[in-house]
């Protein structure tokens, strides 16, 4: 296995994933392109690598543990520096799909302009009103779903669960070790990883381009899930960092 591939290295390149999909309005799989690892996610997914997805699992289980236990508690005490951050964080996380359009024609341009236009509805958190299921079985449907935010770069797993309301259940199960509700979540997010993985995987190798030009304004329009509410000389600073990371990460996933 080469490096770039190495089971070491896509541990480490995990560990941002996790924490990003329990983050709202960052996606996971924008982190995955970042890091140059998306495509090696999505075939072991769709082929059922296990060592690659035992190794992927555990490092994004340790981003997930972090975030749900550091990050989720410094949101509710800082929120406008954090949204600052993640501004920062998903702003200049869409040069990695920039980069891979090509030529941008008035087309590219009309269909980027529409998906951004459904991330921002996406990210204003529009409620899902078809969603009318309760107890266990919400849990395995808010899985499936979710798993699509860990694959679709521009999707936020955060605020996807929190359209489905179980945002904070979740978090809750998994600070404090409900194995009953993260069993049946976990079936849900594997049942949707299969399936989308085998779509995702499909569209790439087909029209990579115009995925391109779609995710770049899906990413763009999530990040309005983060805009911060108010003017701030110091969340400038916490902007900075959050474009600075993605920078770092982008150059890691190129030479790792």
């Amino acid at each position: 296995m080469s490096k770039k591939n190495s089971y070491l290295s896509l541990f480490f390149k995990s560990i941002p994933i996790g924490l990003a999909n329990t983050l709202p309005g960052v996606s996971g799989g924008t982190l995955a392109l970042v890091l140059n690892i998306y495509e090696t996610l999505i075939n072991a997914i769709k082929d059922i690598k296990i060592k690659k997805l035992f190794v992927i699992g555990i490092g994004a289980a340790v981003g997930v543990l972090f975030g749900s236990a550091v990050i989720t508690d410094l949101y509710q005490n800082q929120p406008l520096f954090v949204n600052y951050f993640l501004f920062g964080l998903v702003i200049t996380s869409a040069h990695s799909t920039y980069k891979k359009i090509g030529h941008l024609s008035f087309l590219k341009l009309l269909v980027m302009v529409l998906a951004f236009a459904f991330a921002l509805l996406f990210a204003r958190e529009i409620q899902f009103g078809f969603l009318n299921a309760e107890g266990l079985m919400l849990f395995f449907i808010a899985g499936f779903f979710g798993s699509i935010a860990m694959i679709l770069p521009g999707i936020s797993g955060g605020t996807l669960l929190i359209l489905m309301g179980v945002y904070h259940p979740v978090l809750n199960a998994i600070n404090n070790l409900e194995f009953l509700i993260l069993i049946v979540f976990g079936a849900g997010v594997a049942a949707g990883l299969l399936v989308f993985a085998w779509l995702f995987s499909y569209l790439l190798q087909k029209h990579q381009k115009e995925i391109m030009v779609i995710l770049t304004g899906l990413i763009l329009g999530s990040s309005a899930a983060v805009f911060p509410a108010s003017f701030n000389i110091g969340g400038l600073a916490a902007f900075a960092a959050g474009a600075v990371i993605i920078i770092i990460l982008e150059i890691i996933g190129q030479n790792t």
